[in-house]
């Protein structure tokens, strides 16, 4: 568990303060903006001043998947390069708030999740939207559980090359062929259905 940042009521109890937010995307070539005037270090990274705007967290109180879009100024078209060099999609990204006076500087995370879709418009405007992780619950398998092999006989994933012509997809026949370690299905599945 987060330990309570104490700083942060400190300084939200001082006379004057600076509110901003920090914004992280770990995609290959990773991307730190702050939406503050100057660069902002936080854990040893530097966060360049880019300018960035979000209207706020979509969601609601159950298990649901909550969204945040950001637009973000592509004048230097930095993100526009990122987004169109790799597939930037269900990469993590992180989003903090930080606050600041004279003396001393706060920053938590508020929204951390991965990259959902985003899109370029015309006007040097990038719009992202993260997604919480929670959407991972929503894939569906491409293959189910068997306790039998479901690999092709003799086929890339069996890896099998020998003189003997048939397989029944058992462990056993896996052993006696000698490819146990490219058997492909869930030998213990059956003792653990009840």
């Amino acid at each position: 568990m987060k330990e309570f940042d104490y700083d942060l009521l400190e300084i939200l109890a001082s006379e004057s303060f600076t509110l901003f937010f920090l914004l992280k995307l770990e995609t290959g070539t990773p991307f730190y903006a702050t939406d503050f005037d100057h660069a902002i270090y936080h854990q040893g990274v530097k966060y360049e001043p880019i300018g960035f705007s979000f209207d706020g967290l979509s969601g609601n109180s159950g298990l649901s998947v909550d969204s945040l879009d950001i637009s973000i100024d592509d004048t230097n078209k930095q993100i526009s390069t990122i987004l169109l060099s790799e597939d930037v999609r269900n990469k993590w990204a992180q989003l903090f708030l930080g606050v600041k006076n004279e003396t001393k500087q706060s920053i938590t995370s508020i929204f951390r999740g991965i990259i959902g879709g985003w899109e370029l418009s015309g006007e040097n405007k990038a719009k992202i939207t993260l997604t919480n992780e929670l959407i991972l619950w929503n894939k569906k398998t491409l293959r189910n559980q068997s306790s039998s092999c479901p690999w092709s006989y003799k086929g890339p994933e069996c890896g099998y090359a020998g003189s003997l012509e048939t397989c029944d997809k058992s462990f056993d026949d896996c052993l006696t062929h000698g490819m146990q370690d490219n058997y492909g299905g869930e030998r213990f599945l059956a003792a653990t259905m009840v």
